[in-house]
């Protein structure tokens, strides 16, 4: 566990349990799984940009509300000398796949950032607070601000499309990266559609969101977007389509464990 999300897990007295499959409150007939480890790589054309890894850790609780614990890990092909991405993302979510907890830890060749926000839905408030990378018991700067909305980091963004995919729905949400939001258009088709990846060798039927997201988030995503989830109760991301800073890129499922397909 990072020591950042320890820190919070002791301030706010969470509790840890063992549960390995929850259903409290969630919207839709979506399996969590624990222990579920997705790997990606990132290709633009044929170069390898790089990998992402996200990994469903555990359940905590919080205040009786059951969460779960999500690490997103993205890293740049180390061959390339235009690119040096190595972040690293913790987020807690709850029922209703909002963030609850959100860790930012990033590292490039210049830039480093080290962020935790808190969402109070009750006081509908976030909390932003900035810290020191090289001592991060140093708070550097702390805000507030009044939620008008749910706000979704690319964590929860990808939980929620997980946990209401299925056809012909439409929602409009809205992300956030730093101190900036926007809006992300997410358009589920009317149709399945079967469609087969290198690292798998069978055909999926899935189902297909289409959107648009309204700014710039980790990495330069922006724009439209479109992706591919197992049609069965755990929606697996197998592929998406994306516009980053270097142009359109594919992102496609290469190994998994918590998953047998």
């Amino acid at each position: 566990m990072s020591k950042f999300v320890a820190l919070f897990l002791i301030l706010f007295g969470l509790s840890f349990t063992n549960t390995a499959l929850a259903r409290d409150g969630d919207s839709s007939s979506f399996q969590w799984k624990v222990g579920e480890e997705l790997v990606y790589k990132v290709r633009w054309s044929l170069l390898r940009l790089g990998t992402v890894k996200m990994q469903v850790i555990d359940t905590v609780r919080l205040q009786g509300q059951l969460l779960r614990r999500i690490k997103l890990q993205m890293d740049s092909n180390p061959v390339l000398i235009f690119v040096n991405i190595h972040n690293r993302y913790e987020c807690l979510i709850d029922s209703l796949f909002r963030p609850v907890i959100y860790v930012v830890n990033e590292s490039g060749s210049e830039d480093k950032n080290l962020m935790v926000y808190q969402f109070d839905y009750d006081k509908r408030k976030m909390i932003w607070d900035i810290l020191d990378p090289s001592d991060s018991s140093r708070v550097m700067e702390h805000r507030e601000a009044d939620l008008e909305y749910y706000l979704y980091d690319g964590i929860s963004l990808t939980f929620f499309a997980r946990g209401n995919a299925r056809e012909n729905r439409e929602f409009k949400l809205h992300s956030f990266i730093y101190d900036r939001s926007g809006p992300v258009d997410m358009r589920f088709k009317p149709q399945r559609e079967k469609i087969k990846i290198p690292s798998i060798d069978k055909e999926f039927e899935t189902f297909v969101v289409e959107g648009v997201i309204h700014l710039k988030g980790i990495a330069g995503v922006t724009g439209n977007y479109k992706g591919w989830f197992t049609a069965d109760e755990r929606r697996i991301p197998l592929k998406a389509l994306l516009k980053v800073f270097i142009g359109n890129v594919v992102v496609e499922l290469e190994s998994w464990k918590g998953w047998t397909p």
